[in-house]
C-alpha cells in the first residue's frame, strides 16, 4: 500500500533533505540530524550527516519474501552538549543503541513533520567513530529477528509442539462390521506429539499449549499399514482412550497405557498365489475401506472331486505385538450347482466349503450343500444358514488369537482361502458347478506388547525397549486458536496462522491490524486456503513465516512507516497509481527470463505425519505456454512440496492439473499466474513527487508512455512493484507485470 504522502508534495520543487531521528531511551524523545540544518516543530536537526544513504526495498513474488536493506549514515563528529557527538550516542546519560531510528523527507523546508514524508523505520544496532566522523548502522524494523518457535519445553528438553490447522482423529470404536475410514484408521489428519515420560504403567505425550476437551487421544503410527491407531488408557479395553489432555508442566498431555493396548482393521498386503480356478487380481482388497465395487472370482466346472482343495493366499502385514483378538471378514457372494447326479444319497452328502486355513487351523467359514440335481445359495454354518445370493459378510466364529500365538511364524504366515469338495456316508455323484466372488477381505485385531513373554509376541525385554525407543505418537486435535486477536477462534487457514503467529511471537501485538487484512485488499476474505502444520523442534520464526508465505501465497513486511501489510495478487486488481511518460526517467522495458518461467509442476503436497514424504501429489501445467514457448518435455519444470497447505475451501479442494481462472482458487492457479509465462518489467526513476508515496506490493498502470512494450499495447495491463530505492531526489522502482 502506497506511503501516506502529505499535500506538501504536490510542488514540484526539487529541494529536498533528509531528517533523521535517533530515538533514546523509552523512544518517546530523539535527537535530530539530517543533511542540512533545519528546525521541524520546534525541534533542531543538526546538518551533520555527510553520506547520501539509500533505502531499498523489495519483494520475490516467485519466494514470497520481502526484504528491506539496512542504512548506513556517516556524521560529523560535531560539538553537541559541549562535547563531541560521540560521547552523546554511547556512554552518555542517553541510551541510543537499540532504539528507533526514523527517517524523512522534508520538502520545501516545511516546519511541520506531518508535511513531511517517513520513508523508513529501524533500529540502531552498531556504532563507530573516529576524531571527525561517527558511523551509524540502522537496521529495518524485523521483531521476528532471534525468535524460535516452539518456546515451551519440559526438563528433558522435549518441547511442546506448535500445531496449526483442522486435525480429526480416528474414531476410538470400531464398528460391526467394520466400515468406514474411522473403522480401518485411515484419517491421516493428525500431528506428532513427542513422548515424555513412562510413570507406571502410563505413558505420557506433549499435545501442546493449548487445553482441549476432545479429540486430543494419542495414535500409535503402524508403518507397515500406514495407520494411526487410537492408544487404549487401559489394559484391556481398547477404546477407553484420554481424548482430553491434562494440564502437565507448562502445557499439556494425554496419557496411553504402556502395553499399546489398540484395535485397527486392515486387509492383506499381497496377493501370492492363485490356484486352479482362482482369478489372478487383487479385487478382494483394493479398496481403502469395506468395498463391494470389485471381486476376485473362484470358478469350478467339471465332475465332482472328493476332497478337491483350491487355494488363494494372500500376505500379512508385519503389526507391532502380538494380538488378544484376531477376527477374519469376508464380504461375498456364492452358488453351487449339482446335477447329472449318480450313486446313493444319505442326506445332504455333499458340501462345498469355504475354508480359512491361515496358521494351517482350517477353520471352516460354513459350506453350501447339495444331494440331488439343484441350485443352492445358502452357507450353512456360517453360523446357520447365510444366503449369499447377493453380497453379504460373514467372519470367523471364534478368536483366532490363540492360532497365531500357537504359530511359528506369526504375522508371517500365509492368509490362506480355500475351497474345498467333501462327500458324506455315500457315494454320490455327478457334475459339479461352483462359483465365489470374494468383494473385500478385512483383518480386525487388537494388539498390544507383550508383558507376559507370550508366544510370538516378543518378550517383556522387547516391549520395554520398543517403548524406550518410541519418540512420537500423534495427536488429531486441533491446533492452535487465535490468541486474542479473533476472540480466540478456530484457525484454519495459512494467513490466519501466519498472523497468529506474528501476535504471539514477537512484539507485533494484537492491537496491530495488518494492512490488507480485512480492507483495502482483504486476503482474509480472498484466501481460504487450508492449512495442517506443525513445529516440534526449536526453527527460526523468519524460516515458519517465510514457509507460510510461500505456501500461502502472500508477503508480509512492515513498510517504511512501521505498517505491518500484506502483498498479493487479488483476483481483481485495482490500480493504486496511473503513471505517464512525464512522471517517469530512464525508463527500460525487459522481460522476466526464461529461467523463471516454470511451465509444469509435480506438487507434492497433505504432508504425511509420520513419514517424511506428503500423501497427495498433482502433475500441473502450462499448456498454452509450452506451446508457445516451445518448452521440451522436461524444460522449466520443478517439483513442488508443500508442508502446511492441504487445499482450498472447507472442503480442503484438491490442486487441479491447470489453472483456473482466479489466481486466488488454489496453490496452483496463483504461482502459474506468477511464473506460467514471460512478464514485461519495467525499470524507471520517478521523477513526479506526486507519486514519492509508491511503494513495494503496489499496483500500477501506465497510460501515455514514449515507447510501447516491444509488439503489445500498455493497455490492459496491470503491474506491481517489486522494488523500490530511495535516494535524495531520486526513486528508482522496478515494476512487473501480472
Amino acid at each position: 500500500m502506497a506511503l501516506t504522502l502529505p499535500a506538501s508534495f504536490s510542488s514540484h520543487s526539487t529541494k529536498r533533505n533528509w531528517l533523521f531521528q535517533l530515538h533514546y531511551d523509552d523512544e518517546s524523545n530523539f535527537t535530530g540530524v539530517a543533511f542540512y540544518d533545519t528546525v521541524v516543530e520546534s525541534i533542531n536537526y543538526y546538518g551533520a550527516v555527510l553520506n547520501k544513504p539509500s533505502i531499498r526495498e523489495s519483494i520475490d513474488l516467485k519466494k514470497s519474501i520481502s526484504k528491506t536493506g539496512n542504512v548506513s549514515l556517516t556524521l560529523a563528529n560535531f560539538k553537541y552538549l559541549a562535547d563531541d557527538f560521540s560521547a552523546e550516542i554511547f556512554g552518555g546519560s542517553r541510551d541510543y543503541i537499540n532504539r528507533k531510528v526514523k527517517i524523512y523527507i522534508q520538502p520545501n523546508d516545511v516546519t511541520g513533520i506531518s508535511d513531511c514524508l517517513l520513508i523508513y523505520t529501524g533500529k540502531l544496532t552498531n556504532i563507530s567513530h573516529n576524531e571527525e566522523k561517527i558511523k551509524l548502522s540502522v537496521n529495518a524494523q524485523k521483531p521476528w529477528d532471534g525468535v524460535e518457535i516452539p518456546q515451551v519445553k519440559t526438563d528433558k528438553n522435549n518441547y511442546y509442539p506448535i500445531a496449526y490447522g483442522d486435525f480429526t482423529p480416528n474414531s476410538a470404536a470400531v464398528a460391526d462390521p467394520p466400515a468406514d475410514d474411522d473403522d480401518f484408521r485411515n484419517r491421516k489428519t493428525l500431528y506428532p506429539i513427542p513422548v515424555e515420560e513412562r510413570r507406571g504403567d502410563t505413558l505420557f505425550a506433549l499435545t501442546g499449549i493449548r487445553s482441549t476437551a476432545a479429540n486430543a487421544q494419542p495414535h500409535y503410527y503402524e508403518k507397515s499399514i500406514d495407520k494411526f491407531i487410537p492408544l487404549a488408557n487401559h489394559a484391556t479395553t481398547y477404546n477407553t482412550v484420554d481424548a482430553a489432555n491434562e494440564s502437565y508442566g507448562d502445557g499439556y498431555a494425554v496419557r496411553f497405557h504402556q502395553n499399546m493396548l489398540r484395535k485397527v482393521v486392515f486387509k492383506p498386503t499381497e496377493r501370492t498365489a492363485s490356484g486352479t480356478g482362482w482369478q489372478s487380481n487383487d479385487n478382494a482388497f483394493n479398496g481403502a475401506t469395506a468395498d463391494t465395487t470389485n471381486y476376485t472370482q473362484f470358478d469350478y466346472d467339471a465332475g465332482y472331486a472328493n476332497d478337491e482343495t483350491r487355494t488363494i493366499s494372500y500376505s500379512l502385514p508385519q503389526i507391532h505385538g502380538f494380538p488378544s483378538l484376531l477376527v477374519f471378514h469376508y464380504t461375498l457372494t456364492g452358488t453351487a450347482t449339482l446335477s447329472n447326479i449318480s450313486g446313493a444319497s444319505a442326506g445332504r452328502d455333499i458340501q462345498i466349503k469355504l475354508i480359512d486355513n491361515t496358521f494351517g487351523s482350517g477353520i471352516v467359514l460354513g459350506y453350501i450343500e447339495l444331494d440331488a440335481n439343484e441350485t443352492s445359495t445358502t452357507l450353512a454354518a456360517s453360523p446357520g444358514n447365510t444366503s449369499i445370493s447377493s453380497v453379504a459378510t460373514i467372519k470367523t466364529q471364534s478368536d483366532r488369537d490363540a492360532a497365531f500365538l500357537a504359530s511359528s511364524s506369526g504375522w508371517g504366515e500365509s492368509f490362506d482361502l480355500q475351497v474345498k469338495q467333501t462327500r458324506n456316508h455315500s457315494s454320490i455323484d455327478g457334475d459339479v458347478l461352483i462359483q465365489f466372488r470374494i468383494y473385500d477381505l478385512k483383518i480386525e485385531t487388537v494388539s498390544q506388547l507383550d508383558f507376559n513373554n507370550t508366544s510370538n509376541g516378543g518378550t517383556k525385554a522387547d516391549a520395554y525397549k520398543f517403548l524406550d525407543d518410541l519418540d512420537f505418537v500423534y495427536c488429531g486435535a486441533n491446533g492452535l486458536t487465535d490468541n486474542g486477536w479473533n476472540s480466540n477462534s478456530a484457525i484454519t487457514e495459512i494467513h490466519e496462522a501466519h498472523r497468529d503467529l506474528l501476535h504471539r511471537f514477537t512484539s507485533y501485538t494484537n492491537s496491530n491490524t495488518p494492512t490488507n487484512w480485512g480492507s483495502g485488499k482483504a486476503i482474509n476474505t480472498d484466501k481460504d486456503w487450508r492449512i495442517r502444520y506443525w513445529v516440534n523442534e526449536p526453527t527460526p520464526l523468519i524460516r515458519v513465516l517465510e514457509t507460510l508465505q510461500y505456501e500461502g501465497g502472500f508477503i508480509f513486511r512492515f513498510n517504511g512507516q512501521g505498517a505491518g501489510e500484506y502483498i498479493y495478487i487479488p483476483d481483481s486488481i485495482s490500480t493504486d497509481h496511473t503513471l505517464n511518460t512525464d512522471d517517469l526517467a530512464d525508463i527500460n522495458i525487459s522481460l522476466s527470463p526464461m529461467s523463471d518461467v516454470i511451465t509444469s509442476m509435480d506438487i507434492e503436497y497433505r504432508k504425511h505425519p509420520a513419514l517424511s514424504g506428503h500423501m497427495t501429489k498433482v502433475s500441473a501445467t502450462n499448456s498454452t505456454a509450452i506451446s508457445d514457448l516451445k518448452i521440451g518435455t522436461n524444460e522449466n519444470k520443478k517439483t513442488i512440496r508443500l508442508d502446511a497447505y492441504v487445499g482450498d475451501a472447507s472442503g480442503e479442494n484438491d490442486i487441479p492439473t491447470a489453472s483456473t481462472s482466479n489466481v486466488n482458487d488454489d496453490w496452483y492457479s496463483y504461482y502459474d499466474n506468477i511464473l506460467g509465462s514471460q512478464k514485461l518489467i519495467v525499470d524507471a526513476t520517478v521523477v513526479s513527487p506526486l507519486f514519492y508515496g509508491i511503494d513495494v506490493g503496489d499496483f500500477v498502470a501506465f497510460n501515455t508512455m514514449p515507447v510501447d512494450p516491444f509488439g503489445a499495447s500498455w493497455s490492459g495491463k496491470d503491474f506491481i512493484v517489486t522494488s523500490v530505492q530511495r535516494q535524495i531526489g531520486k526513486l528508482k522502482c522496478q515494476f512487473r507485470e501480472v
